[in-house]
């Protein structure tokens, strides 16, 4: 199955939009990936069709990916060109014949080709992984049991189909796709594809019994998949791994994006310990990310506190200190900030309208590309017109949009993380000079408390627990190889 223009045409939209939504998306497991042959890629799926355009952007070796959907969307004759074009297959979901339901399949499998899929079966926004459903596992085994069974071919013949990535066996690759804060701007994706899982084992077994043998084959899928991922019981244990990870991990020093999911899921994997003094500490630290939430303030706002008293003048003096830099960066960027404020306008619009946050992110994105599609060619044609639509002016003004482009790409995230440490000091400011016994300045300074308690047991938990919990010891390792790369002057992450 061909891909035609839309498909380019879509993936450069995708490209642009994620790249400029999202800080950093970093690649692990790249080496995992072969450069040819059939393979189903099932991915997790977190962040509606924003995981869709993650596993295009990001799949290794440029290759292009087919994604399935139903066969009534191509039932609309205008839309069916698209879908075809972009290489998108269709799935029979009314038939339960299995050579039927996954015919265009079979076909890109048979042409080398890869077919993505998000056997999770919805989008959402749980603590970890939902039950996989078996579709990718039927497709794969039913392709495979066919290919098997097929005549034997010369030996000329079957060098010209491997050339050509024809007929050879298909292999499932398991993605697993993770946001640190999935629906808010600048935060970071990882996208890691593991180990391909060989689906020749399986055969003999599928011939003979089938249903059984696709659900073992999918439960392997299913731990292969979570081995990427953080995956946490509920969400009080995911709150006190994240919130671990920031305590030991200073915020002005990421951890490795490599080690991210490593560290997080060892400190979940910790926490379902039912030892009173890990569950207390699990339940302080849940409650100090709860307070964090409810004040809109971070863990790195709270802790410029830890060494000094928690006072009025200090509290000015920071605020006085954000809104100079912030004042002294915000000219260079104020003709990119004039141009561009519509787009976080709109975001923020768009989140008062709807409630699931796996939708939050594509509803930003697709509202950002349109006004920057629409904004952009307005600019192009404006500055043309001022050479009279000539030649070298089309050059001259697509050079300038250019530039335009790429000055907000390099200068929004310093003036954004200082806009942010701006808001942060006012809020703590704004508390601080509310009344005494008020609301929001106990709540400042319960978490001020609430965050020193927090480390001094996290302390006391891990020289205790180092030399009896593997993952803690992994996390602490972790923690101590990055603080002294740091001192020494190495590579900050």
């Amino acid at each position: 199955m061909p891909f035609g223009i839309a498909y380019d045409t879509v993936t450069t939209l995708a490209r642009w939009s994620i790249h400029g939504f999202y800080r950093e998306i970093k690649i692990i497991g790249y080496d995992n990936i072969p450069k040819e042959g059939p393979i189903v890629v099932c991915s997790t799926h977190s962040n509606m069709i924003v995981d869709v355009a993650v596993l295009a952007v990001t799949f290794p070796h440029k290759r292009k990916l087919h994604f399935w959907a139903k066969n009534s969307l191509f039932s609309n004759k205008y839309f069916r060109p698209v879908l075809v074009s972009g290489g998108v297959v269709p799935v029979d979901r009314t038939t339960k014949n299995n050579q039927s339901l996954f015919k265009a399949t079979f076909e890109v499998l048979r042409l080398g080709e890869i077919v993505a899929v998000f056997p999770e079966g919805t989008s959402h926004s749980e603590s970890r992984l939902l039950e996989l459903k078996d579709g990718a596992s039927w497709a794969a085994l039913e392709y495979s049991l066919n290919l098997a069974k097929q005549e034997p071919v010369s030996e000329e013949e079957n060098d010209v189909r491997k050339e050509h990535g024809i007929s050879q066996p298909v292999i499932i690759v398991p993605c697993g796709i993770t946001y640190m804060r999935k629906s808010k701007y600048r935060s970071t994706v990882i996208a890691a594809y593991g180990s391909p899982i060989r689906i020749e084992p399986y055969l003999e077994e599928f011939e003979n019994n089938n249903r059984s043998t696709v659900k073992k084959l999918t439960k392997h899928i299913e731990s292969e998949i979570e081995k990427l991922t953080i995956n946490a019981s509920d969400w009080k244990t995911s709150n006190a791994a994240s919130m671990t990870r920031l305590l030991l991990f200073s915020d002005d020093k990421r951890i490795p994006l490599e080690d991210f999911v490593k560290v997080t899921q060892s400190l979940v994997n910790f926490y379902t310990s039912t030892n009173p003094e890990v569950v207390s500490l699990k339940n302080s630290l849940d409650q100090y990310k709860t307070a964090l939430d409810m004040l809109q303030l971070s863990n790195a706002d709270i802790s410029r506190y830890e060494e000094r008293s928690l006072s009025i003048p200090w509290a000015l003096y920071t605020l006085m200190c954000e809104l100079f830099k912030f004042l002294i960066q915000l000219p260079f960027f104020l003709p990119s900030l004039f141009f561009h404020w519509p787009i976080y306008a709109l975001g923020k619009v768009s989140v008062k309208f709807e409630k699931y946050e796996e939708s939050m992110a594509q509803n930003k994105i697709f509202l950002g590309l349109a006004w920057l599609m629409i904004s952009y060619t307005v600019l192009f044609f404006t500055i043309w017109t001022l050479f009279f639509y000539t030649p070298l002016g089309f050059i001259l003004s697509a050079g300038a949009v250019f530039i335009f482009a790429w000055y907000h790409v390099a200068f929004i995230d310093i003036q954004y993380d200082t806009f942010k440490e701006l808001v942060a000091s006012f809020r703590l400011f704004a508390a601080l000079c509310s009344k005494k016994g008020s609301k929001s300045r106990e709540q400042l300074e319960n978490l001020v408390m609430k965050r020193r308690d927090c480390i001094d047991t996290l302390g006391k938990i891990s020289k205790e627990y180092r030399s009896r919990s593997d993952d803690l010891r992994l996390v602490l390792e972790i923690s101590e190889r990055e603080c002294i790369s740091d001192d020494r002057g190495k590579k900050r992450y």
